[in-house]
């Protein structure tokens, strides 16, 4: 066989020329096909089905090429060949040359493309890698199973930073693009991150499917991608696994082989970790309503596994809020929080969640010292812990150290730029330092996150109070949807600043009126009747309030709306009893 006429022959009709045709339309169908794959969630198994039959198709184009010719449009036989080539002999080069041709795609696909995913360029603009995880996809029959995808959501976020070294965009941040159209490089903008984790999760009896995709926020190209096949119970291992993919994709030196796990197994029990996921969707709605149903989940839960440490931070969490709410006495919230933390910290003192809840019921109890020794074990535990940072610039500004509370509401800001209150706390710290001007600007960029946030309209309103500009003040509180007795009596207290006295005691009669029938916070009333100019009624019903440890106390030291009663003596006594003088 002479090779220069068998490689005349293949010029002649046309082999090379097919096949480099055949390749260039293969690569546009797996351009194509890829981002479809994970658009709809399909196993990593499809890709290779489809390289495979794409690989299968070069041998058949050489065979194709060799035997006809297009010529004035019509296909026709090629004229005899003028090697002496026949027979199975041709018909083992021909398939030779077509593998050799699928060869480089298949070794691509099969050998060297995970190798290149787990060794991604930096795309985060820096030397410390970092993520941002999306809620993942409910993809399940029913869709109230989307509480069980924003718990997996969760979990593997907070398994994520337990990984030295990476950086990870709060479950606040990551939440609030939920359900939007945001292209990955304005996700990654917008948090700071250089990678962004998408997902879904079926579920089907005890069957669970979970698929994640690493994408670069800085190109959109897919980085890493797996599927997930596993039984219900296997859950924390999974999320184990799942992270430390995750991480060794990103840099492989950040997970250590021999290394302690990302996830442990909170339970044993399937159902009681699918209630505490239930418990925290609804806890995580932050209204009376949802409070309550939480606790009510989180309960079941405890009651299948009393050993359950983080279903008794929930139950904390939980009474602490409703306490604070103002739905229950703060003194009836408080003892059940406190018991459910202590309970939690038995079991297992690791859990920086238990320190930070005991932290705010130490904090109610006016036991500055150690809630700061919490909440510092809290940081310890777990350093990117954006709430711990907020609530420790909580505590730090209530005893007037307002310069290092703000120091930790930045580093707050920095782990969860997006949470509302972490914004807002930023401009409680410029309200309570008198620098009101500031304070409006910063609470106007809390409210563009999202108007309708009443706490950020409760501090706006008193900074407008405390600036005599009473219209806006009002306005601002006619948007809040709910009428609470925080609001209604924030309301009459404008009024009462303002001159207009007469609506300030209806606001006030109706407040009692409810007071009969609803939990109403004693120092809301104080503050009524202090702007009334009753500053008797106001000190008897701040005593009132200290009696039954009403969170709104936590702020007498620094709140300029307490100003007009701060020089009476028995502020400076109410002071002392609440260890803040």
């Amino acid at each position: 066989m002479n090779p220069g006429s068998l490689f005349g022959e293949f010029k002649r009709r046309r082999v090379f020329r097919a096949l480099i045709g055949y390749g260039i339309a293969a690569f546009a169908v797996l351009q194509i096909v890829e981002p479809i794959m994970h658009a709809l969630h399909w196993p990593d198994a499809v890709l290779s089905y489809v390289v495979v039959g794409l690989a299968v198709g070069f041998p058949i184009v050489v065979t194709l090429a060799w035997i006809f010719d297009v010529s004035a449009g019509r296909l026709e036989r090629t004229g005899s060949a003028t090697t002496n080539l026949r027979g199975v002999q041709l018909a083992l080069v021909l398939i030779g040359i077509g593998a050799l041709a699928a060869a480089p795609g298949l070794v691509w696909n099969f050998f060297l493309r995970d190798r290149a995913a787990a060794q991604p360029p930096a795309v985060a603009g820096s030397a410390t890698p970092s993520i941002a995880v999306l809620p993942f996809v409910n993809m399940s029959r029913d869709s109230g199973d989307e509480y069980f995808s924003d718990g997996i959501t969760e979990e593997i976020i907070n398994a994520l930073t337990n990984v030295e070294g990476l950086h990870v965009a709060s479950r606040t941040s990551a939440f609030a693009f939920k359900g939007k159209n945001v292209s990955v490089r304005k996700i990654g903008e917008e948090l700071g991150v250089g990678t962004i984790l998408e997902g879904s999760v079926r579920r089907d009896g005890n069957a669970l499917r979970i698929v994640a995709q690493l994408v670069s926020a800085g190109n959109g190209y897919h980085l890493w991608s797996k599927t997930y096949d596993r039984d219900l119970k296997n859950l924390f291992a999974l999320e184990d696994e799942l992270a430390r993919s995750i991480a060794s994709a990103l840099q492989p030196r950040l997970v250590p082989t021999q290394a302690r796990p990302l996830v442990r197994e909170a339970t044993a029990s399937v159902e009681a970790h699918d209630l505490y996921l239930r418990g925290r969707h609804f806890w995580n709605k932050r209204t009376a309503d949802g409070l309550t149903r939480s606790i009510a989940l989180f309960q079941r839960a405890v009651d299948l596994d009393p050993g359950y440490a983080l279903a008794h931070v929930g139950l904390a969490d939980a009474y602490g809020l409703l306490g604070e709410y103002g739905a229950i006495s703060a003194v009836e919230g408080d003892a059940r929080a406190k018991a459910h933390a202590l309970k939690a910290l038995e079991i297992d003192d690791s859990i920086a969640e238990a320190h930070a809840s005991l932290s705010l019921v130490l904090e109610r109890d006016y036991n500055w010292a150690s809630s700061e020794q919490e909440l510092k074990r809290a940081i310890e535990l777990k350093p990117g812990y954006a709430m711990a940072h907020h609530w420790y610039a909580i505590i730090l500004s209530c005893q007037g150290r307002l310069d290092e509370g703000r120091a930790q509401s930045v580093i707050a800001l920095q782990l969860d730029p997006t949470s509302l209150i972490i914004n807002m706390s930023i401009a409680a710290s410029s309200y309570e330092s008198r620098q009101y001007d500031v304070a409006i600007e910063q609470l106007k960029q809390a409210l563009e996150l999202d108007p309708a946030f009443p706490v950020a309209r409760h501090y706006l309103s008193l900074v407008y109070t405390q600036k005599g500009r009473f219209a806006d003040a009002l306005a601002v509180l006619d948007k809040v949807t709910e009428p609470t007795p925080r609001y209604v009596g924030l309301r009459a207290y404008v009024l009462a600043t303002s001159g207009d006295k007469a609506a300030a005691r209806r606001l006030l009669a109706e407040l009692e009126q409810r007071s009969k029938n609803e939990y109403v916070q004693p120092g809301v009333l104080a503050s009524i009747h202090m702007a009334l100019g009753d500053a008797d009624r106001a000190f008897a019903f701040l005593d009132k309030a200290y009696a039954e440890r009403d969170w709104s106390l936590r702020e007498l030291k620094v709140n300029p709306m307490w100003d007009p009663i701060r020089p009476d003596p028995r502020f400076g006594a109410l002071l002392k009893r609440v260890n803040l003088e």
